[in-house]
């Protein structure tokens, strides 16, 4: 009996066994925030205590060239989470709270390909990767939008306030910044202990099948504020460093003055050594639950930081720099993976590698195949892991993060490669030689040699290798702004699948698909797209646009009902036009001309500034066109994008509310040194059109004389249309006199109303059939729903039923049109009758008297503005010595 019960037993042990060795592996994730290089035990810092992550680190591999795709969060992010670099993502630095630029949904997640192949999937903690709606984003994506079964403790407002306590509540602000409904450790719970708390029951329920555990701590993001027990334990361990703000707002609520309690110590900081042990505690307690639940042995442990340390209250190291920066100190981050019997225990690896390759490396190790769809950037490190001489298969890795200004914490706008142990940093703000920096990364890690100028064959070969990794995945330089500064964002569109705003007017020859907008196949000349509801100033509208075989893309804006700016793009050049406003009053003019080669199946972004009465429109700081105008110095109410043919593409469209940047002045002269630089080649009649339109409106509103001798042809065309309106109203005048009587019928007439709803029953029938006729059309978002409409259309325009309902309109059309024909008169018959009607008038003394004392003050008006622009009348004259 004994014997069988032994055989039993070890039956069942060969059988745990085999099932051991056939699950996938679990995989537990930890990711610090701004935690930097150089501050863990393991890593050579003697302040800080981790020894949980000192022994992962023994019983796995440290990675010393392990490296952040972007020295800030959401990229990093982003990239972790798409296997994708941040750069063809289009998340290109942290996401401000009202951002509209979440991480797409048609991306394909790591959690979800794991999710799809057995996997438990969880997060804890920050996320970051959305705009919020407390802060009127007008969409807000959770982790559960990618993958996620199950998530807790993420923000729901922005971060980084250092509000670590239950209840999570920032100051006298009216919620707390975290989802977190109730407290499980008391009164005085601290952020990280309760994050480490649900992330070790994460594991609990989910020991029976593979589980992947993101545990995305918000610590030690500053501000900084540790655990009081910890704070004082390192407080008394060595005299906080010398504080780097004079004030912070905890000590300043707790009745403190200056940073009494160090938050920003610069150095030793206990704040920070505090939050870092609580990390610490929380992996002790998650590597003993796997090794309670017998789960150690088959878990991928990972711990990483997001980017660099803040230099506020951290140094990086022997690393130069830190978060925000491209310097090493900013991208460079500790790296530990344990897997027990797969990767070498208490290795180091000196490989470089980038946050994006664990998506290829962890579903490799799972065994799981990659989404054909998504486009991976990374590449699997697993040969990595399991021998540290083996490098990735990869030529360099890239970094891309154009700014628009430099980042509080120093970082400017830069890219920069690393291939083997050279790394070029190049500075997009910067049109000199000087914007390059090479360093030697094994014979200078800290980065203070910069050999650029000893190495230009080097550079060169470099630099040509990060411009076409930038045009391979699409990573865009804007133009930064030089009139203003921006500030919050007043509205944005990525045209991300199921993230497109409802702001946009959409009518049949526009549609958002494929992460773009588009003026798509349907037929039409000079088709609008508009933003409903406006209201904006001073300004920056940013977009990136591709002609597609289009010839003439416009951004117009105005107010009141009135345009009264365009930027007109054309594939050679483009240019400012001002509009004529009655109210000003001031003449259409046109302002400035830039040529610039714009390659048609080719994304080039434009930025375009409003301050005051100043417009700038630039693709770079070389190629910028300017308007100083009084109509521009006013509140903008009407924003669109206007098209002349199909198949222009538009894309990360914003506008940012702005102010006037602080090197306005110096900007400005440099502007107006550029400015005509790249002239656009024009015949003569064309500079002579343009020059007279420009001299009418500046003279008008500066010269007196001129001025009244407008008014006076003003006055006697006022004179003309009142007394023989039929001759001299404009089709416009005709055409609201129409309105109007439209307008009277639909209240006073109960026949024309019944007629006229005939006619809109018959339009939905023909719209009800084209719908029937396809399953989908409902579940289209409505910015595709006009276009797929007309695209029905065209697919059914011969089908009996359509073309029944097409005759019934017509006919309900035909009933309107026969029973009030008044209200159909073409504008070709307008013009007809008006010229019937001058025919008639020309017998009429008074009538030829007026014409004539009105064409004589044109004449002279005319002549006083060839003479008093010398520039129109060398023009002038040179016209017609061509006609001779």
């Amino acid at each position: 009996m004994i014997r069988l019960v032994l055989f039993v037993l070890s039956l069942s042990a060969v059988a745990m066994t085999q099932a051991e060795q056939t699950r996938k592996p679990n995989i537990v994730f930890v990711l610090a925030d701004d935690l930097g290089w150089s501050e863990l035990g393991c890593y050579g810092n003697n302040f800080h205590e981790t020894p949980h992550l000192d022994r992962l680190a023994k019983e796995g591999m440290r990675f010393t060239n392990a490296y952040a795709a972007a020295p800030v969060c959401s990229p990093y992010r982003a990239a972790l989470l798409t296997g994708q670099h941040p750069a063809r993502i289009g998340i290109l630095d942290y996401l401000r709270p009202n951002s509209s630029n979440a991480l797409p949904t048609d991306q394909v997640t790591l959690p979800e390909v794991l999710s799809k192949s057995g996997y438990s999937t969880g997060m804890v903690g920050k996320w970051h990767l959305t705009g919020y709606r407390y802060h009127e984003a007008e969409f807000e994506v959770t982790p559960r939008d990618h993958g996620f079964a199950w998530d807790i403790g993420r923000e729901v407002k922005g971060v980084g306030n250092g509000a670590n306590f239950w209840p999570y509540v920032f100051r006298d602000q009216d919620i707390r910044w975290l989802d977190l409904p109730e407290n499980r450790l008391g009164e005085n719970e601290y952020l990280t202990d309760r994050l480490n708390l649900e992330a070790v029951d994460f594991v609990e329920r989910n020991k029976d099948k593979p589980f992947f555990l993101y545990l995305s701590h918000y610590a030690p993001h500053t501000i900084l504020n540790g655990r009081p027990d910890l704070v004082e334990k390192y407080r008394n361990k060595h005299a906080p460093g010398k504080c780097t703000r004079d004030n912070c707002y905890i000590c300043k609520d707790a009745g403190l003055a200056g940073d009494a309690n160090h938050h920003w110590a610069g150095s030793h900081n206990p704040h920070l050594a505090a939050m870092l042990e609580s990390i610490d505690q929380g992996v002790g307690l998650l590597t003993e639950k796997l090794q309670e639940l017998g789960l150690a042995e088959n878990t991928i442990f990972i711990f990483t930081s997001d980017n660099g340390g803040e230099t506020n209250v951290t140094s990086n190291a022997p690393l130069r720099g830190g978060k925000s920066q491209i310097y090493e100190g900013g991208i460079r981050v500790p790296l530990i993976v344990r897997w027990p019997g797969r990767v070498q225990e208490d290795s180091v690896c000196k490989q470089p590698t980038a946050n994006y390759d664990f998506y290829p490396t962890l579903l490799t190790a799972a065994d799981v195949s990659p989404e054909p769809t998504q486009k991976l950037d990374g590449v699997s490190t697993l040969p990595t892991w399991k021998d540290p001489n083996v490098a990735p298969d990869r030529e360099a890795i890239f970094w891309h993060y154009p700014l628009d200004q430099p980042h509080f914490l120093g970082g400017v706008s830069a890219g920069a490669i690393r291939s083997e142990n050279w790394k070029l940093i190049e500075k997009f703000d910067d049109p000199t030689e000087s914007r390059f920096e090479l360093y030697n990364l094994t014979a200078d890690e800290s980065e203070t040699h910069n050999l650029a100028s000893d190495e230009p064959d080097r550079v060169l070969r470099l630099q040509q290798k990060l411009q076409s990794w930038r045009s391979e995945v699409g990573a865009k330089v804007p133009s930064a702004p030089l009139l203003v500064s921006p500030r919050n964002l007043y509205f944005g569109d990525h045209f991300s699948e199921g993230q497109v705003s409802s702001r946009w007017f959409f009518q049949k020859e526009w549609a958002a698909e494929g992460g773009v907008l588009r003026r798509n196949e349907h037929a039409g000349e000079n088709k609008r797209i508009f933003v409903k509801d406006p209201i904006y100033r001073d300004s920056m509208i940013r977009f990136d646009f591709r002609f597609d075989g289009a010839t003439d893309i416009r951004l117009v804006t105005g107010s009141s009902g009135h345009y009264n700016a365009v930027v007109h793009i054309r594939p050679d050049h483009f240019y400012i036009q001002t509009a004529m406003d009655d109210r000003g009053p001031y003449f259409s003019r046109r302002h400035g001309e830039c040529a610039f080669d714009f390659e048609s199946a080719t994304w080039h972004t434009m930025t375009v500034e409003f301050l005051d009465d100043e417009l700038i429109a630039h693709i770079d700081h070389q190629h910028i066109v300017y308007a100083k105008h009084p109509i521009l110095d006013q509140e903008r109410t009407y924003l669109a994008f206007q098209v002349d043919r199909p198949q222009a593409a538009f894309d990360n469209v914003q506008i940012f509310k702005a102010a006037k940047n602080r090197k306005w002045a110096t900007n400005l002269a440099t502007i107006q040194q550029v400015v005509g630089r790249y002239p656009v080649e024009k015949t003569l009649k064309q500079q002579y059109d343009i020059q007279k339109t420009n001299a009418h409106d500046i003279l008008y509103q500066s010269d007196e004389d001129y001025r009244a001798l407008v008014k006076r042809v003003d006055e006697l065309k006022e004179k003309e249309k009142r007394e023989y309106l039929d001759v001299f109203g404009s089709v416009k005048d005709f055409r609201k006199k129409i309105d109007e009587l439209r307008k009277k019928l639909h209240a006073e007439d109960a026949g024309y109303k019944e007629t006229l709803f005939a006619t809109f029953r018959s339009a939905r029938a023909i719209e009800s059939f084209l719908i029937s006729k396809d399953s989908g059309f409902d579940t289209l978002p409505a910015s595709r729903r006009p276009a797929q409409l007309e695209r029905l259309r065209l697919e059914h325009q011969k089908d009996a039923e359509y073309q029944r309902l097409v005759i019934a309109q017509k006919v309900a059309q035909h009933e309107l049109e026969f029973g009030y024909p008044q209200l159909f008169v073409s504008n070709e018959e307008i013009v007809e009758r008006k010229k019937l009607r001058r025919a008639a008038a020309k017998g009429d003394p008074a009538f030829r008297k007026l014409i004539e004392e009105t064409a004589a003050a044109w004449r002279a008006q005319q002549e006083y503005l060839h003479t008093h622009d010398p520039l129109i009348g060398d023009l002038k004259n040179r016209l017609e010595l061509v006609k001779e």
